[in-house]
């Protein structure tokens, strides 16, 4: 039986979904009392630990707990920065090199046992220490990218550690340093006008030493005990693990109050929720009944569901009638596939490889997934930078065009031939050759799959299917063990060179999992990452894409559609394009939730 007609049966039987996902009761006050935000996730948390972060799931809960110095102005377009933990916007340099904070007396972590019964403020060395994490080769944050060769002295701390085994948290490194109780300052190597925006990013969250130093497991990080100082906080002993992650508001939050529209402040305080509720359900129909049932407040429409939901982009009347609200919009997303480079059926750069990886391009129909998959809620990628950011070019069409026969002729030319009469190919000299895309188990990865193989039966080409869960598929595409997957990347901000980052060199085993190496683009990307944004930098951005194209290292893939709905009850919703957790301004109007 599938997982989608055992939900619909038990849903027959008058069971409540969430019931049936692990959802908890509310507790100790009565769900008339409390003010509670039901959400869902289709994937699991991998860690609740900043600097080990680099999914969404677990992101987007970390982000809830945890304080970077920085955020977002909630209401204003085009997005505007402002303090999160900071008296005021960070005072930089007019060479861009230096940067000077000041933390905002009086926030305090929640209270934990690693401080002894004491309350815990902020200062300004959490986020020294915090960021010397991300430098710690024992931690080995995905996020080292960040900083690296970027502020003065990392990379001969860094060296000094692994040479010796251990990160001297205690040792002054030039480029950041505490300069009091509330001030520290980073100094550059080089200009970096736009190092701004990356500090609104999970990684730069605020930990403390304390918490560290007591729940780090072998590799030094907190994956289960999280202790920050934004408004909720994880109620561990209603948290299972993959399951259902509960987090209640943060009693000692600072005074802080509910942004209005016209950039002033209302008297209301944030939060106005008490908790939050995610259930994990990896199906998206689930999800959806969850949503008619009202058992789910607010949620991303699954794409394989949109025409359950919508009529093209609008809701459909039922949704209306009922006073659902819909945000859509094209979110600062490159979602691609792409190959591993050192793999040794489709990576390297000799020619029949490239031309092996072009072909499987060309003979996948892109348009059939967006249709399909997407539901037609996503546009086709041509380069890396997406239509949202700095740096994109309108005219730069880069992906190669869907055309099976041109496909098969370039196989035929490279050796690439059915050696044994089999309807397969064999490599050139009639070696085996079997391509291995990765995909989740659910139905959206098994409609990928049979895409997949229609598309490469049609042009002689073998394929397996990988199957592995969500978090295990991060860490083996990280460390280079898969052959091929997609996954998605967005920007945390408006500028488009995170997204070149994802081929530099420097960057494998953290985010570059193409395992991508070519000392051009690298050039290119340490010119154009202290140039602030302008025609220079665009051209630079323009040849980048032009490596990645020539080499067909990924598929370039898709910039998708965003479509949240919500219920009539969640109050004070804003889609933002930088931040996809608002939830600590979001209130429930209890009289109308049924």
């Amino acid at each position: 039986m599938s997982r989608s007609f055992m939900f619909r049966s038990l849903l027959q039987q008058g069971l409540s979904l969430l019931a049936i996902v692990g959802a908890v009761s509310l507790s100790p006050m009565s769900a008339a009392q409390q003010k509670v935000l039901r959400l869902t996730s289709p994937a699991a948390e991998s860690t609740f630990d900043p600097a080990a972060s680099d999914d969404v799931p677990s992101s987007d809960i970390i982000r809830l707990i945890f304080d970077p110095p920085l955020d977002y102005d909630y209401h204003a377009r085009p997005v505007k920065l402002r303090p999160a933990t900071l008296s005021a916007l960070p005072e930089v340099s007019a060479d861009g090199k230096t940067f000077l904070f000041s933390v905002k007396p009086g926030i305090f972590f929640t209270d934990d046992p690693a401080f002894g019964g004491k309350p815990r403020e902020l200062v300004a060395n959490d986020y020294v220490y915090s960021i010397k994490r991300l430098i710690d080769p024992k931690v080995a944050s995905p996020n080292y990218y960040l900083v690296e060769d970027k502020i003065v002295g990392i990379k001969a701390a860094r060296a000094e550690a692994e040479k010796s085994g251990k990160f001297d948290y205690d040792r002054v490194i030039p480029g950041l340093r505490t300069l009091d109780r509330y001030r520290f300052q980073i100094l550059f190597e080089s200009p970096q006008f736009e190092f701004i925006y990356d500090l609104t990013a999970t990684p730069f969250s605020a930990v403390a030493r304390e918490v560290v130093e007591r729940y780090a497991d072998e590799r030094g990080r907190v994956r289960e005990n999280p202790v920050g100082t934004n408004a909720f906080k994880l109620e561990k002993s209603e948290w299972k693990r993959s399951s259902r992650v509960v987090l209640s508001k943060n009693e000692r939050y600072r005074e802080e109050f509910l942004p209005l529209a016209n950039g002033k402040a209302s008297t209301l305080r944030v939060p106005q929720i008490d908790r939050i509720e995610i259930s994990v359900v990896e199906e998206p129909l689930p999800r959806v009944l969850a949503f008619q049932a009202g058992e789910i407040d607010s949620m991303e429409v699954p794409l394989s569901m949109h025409d359950r939901v919508f009529e093209g982009a609008k809701l459909k009347a039922e949704f209306a009638a009922r006073g659902v609200q819909h945000a859509r919009a094209l979110e600062p997303i490159l979602a691609f596939g792409y190959f591993n480079m050192s793999d040794p059926v489709v990576g390297g750069t000799a020619i029949e490889k490239n031309a092996l990886r072009r072909a499987i391009l060309m003979g996948f129909d892109y348009r059939r997934e967006i249709d399909a998959i997407y539901k037609g809620q996503a546009e086709l990628a041509q380069q890396l930078v997406p239509p949202s950011q700095t740096g994109y070019s309108p005219t730069l069409r880069l992906r190669p065009p869907y055309d099976p026969a041109l496909a098969r002729a370039l196989l035929d030319r490279f050796g690439y031939k059915d050696c044994d009469g089999d309807g397969y190919r064999e490599a050139p000299g009639c070696q085996p050759l079997v391509f291995t895309r990765s995909s989740v188990p659910d139905s959206r990865g098994r409609d990928q799959d049979e895409i997949w193989k229609k598309s490469m039966d049609a042009i002689g080409i073998r394929v397996a299917f990988f199957k592995q869960k969500w978090p295990d598929l991060i860490e083996m595409s990280r460390t280079g063990k898969l052959q091929s997957w997609a996954w998605s990347w967005i920007a945390g901000g408006p500028s488009g060179l995170s997204y070149m980052s994802l081929l530099v060199s420097r960057n494998i085993n953290s985010i570059n999992d193409m395992q991508f190496r070519d000392a051009e683009y690298d050039r290119l990307f340490d010119l154009a990452s202290v140039k602030p944004p302008g025609p220079e930098r665009d051209q630079l951005f323009a040849a980048m894409s032009k490596i990645a194209a020539a080499n067909t290292v990924l598929d370039f893939g898709y910039h998708t559609y965003s479509n949240r709905v919500s219920q009539p009850w969640v109050v004070n919703y804003v889609r933002h394009p930088f931040w996809r957790t608002p939830w600590k301004f979001v209130d429930i109007d209890l009289s109308k939730r049924k």
